[in-house]
């Protein structure tokens, strides 16, 4: 079997499971009306992630220009994506429990 799709069907269903259990953990602590103490941890939740994501970002692209010396930076806005998408649910689910 090629090793990208071996490597594509595990972050495939590692972040399906991963996505799953922390949406879980957010919707036992807040609840799904999302109540005031909700609505605060979304609003913090999105202020970690988008530091996170100008983290990643700008760690990425020193790495590409000062080791890689190319232009071949197709991997870095999927990277970007799933800093996005998992560190949003990492920090609800870490405020969820937090607050």
């Amino acid at each position: 079997m090629n090793e990208l799709a071996l490597v594509s069907l595990v972050a495939l269903i590692g972040g399906g499971f991963l996505g799953y259990f922390m949406t879980r953990i957010v919707v036992e602590n807040t609840g799904v009306p999302l109540d005031e103490r909700g609505l605060e941890i979304s609003k913090l939740a999105a202020m970690r992630t988008l530091e996170l994501v100008l983290l990643v970002a700008v760690l990425s692209l020193y790495y590409s220009w000062l080791v890689l010396r190319d232009e071949r930076c197709t991997n870095l806005a999927s990277l970007i994506f799933a800093t996005i998408f998992f560190g949003n649910l990492a920090f609800r689910a870490y405020y969820s429990r937090k607050m």
